[in-house]
């Protein structure tokens, strides 16, 4: 029984953290290209603009365009985030607290409540992720 409940907690956590480790993969990626293209973008812009108003003026300039940009790109952060995926609904809740119910009555007082205690937190994780 516990090789079984350790297996459910294990692939709880799994499925999680493979849901937030991937997208954070691809985002750090994509930040790196887009800090070097950045760099790239703004260095012409300070040499564009250095021969005509000077060294100061064209970086204040490329300073309120990074300011800009920056404030464009927090704008979806700033005004509001969609909706989170809806979670994945398993058979695996059901049948471990079958389980747990057909193995209660040869369990000892302890046992009773640790596994009264892992119902309660495995219920508590899936209704978190029902709400909206």
């Amino acid at each position: 029984m516990a090789n079984e409940i350790a297996a459910y907690v294990q692939a709880q956590v799994k499925a999680r953290v493979r849901r937030a480790v991937t997208p954070a993969a691809f985002a750090a990626t994509a930040g790196v290209f887009v800090l070097f293209a950045a760099a790239g973008l703004f260095a012409a812009l300070f040499f564009w603009l250095e021969p005509e108003h000077g060294p100061v003026a064209a970086s204040l300039i490329c300073t309120v365009v990074a300011i800009v940009l920056g404030l464009i790109a927090a704008a979806p952060l700033l005004i509001g985030r969609r909706a989170p995926p809806p979670p994945q609904q398993g058979a695996a809740l059901p049948q471990f607290v079958s389980l747990m119910a057909r193995t209660a009555p040869g369990l000892g007082p302890r046992q009773v409540i640790v596994a009264a205690a892992l119902i309660g937190a495995a219920l508590v994780l899936s209704a978190r992720g029902g709400k909206k």
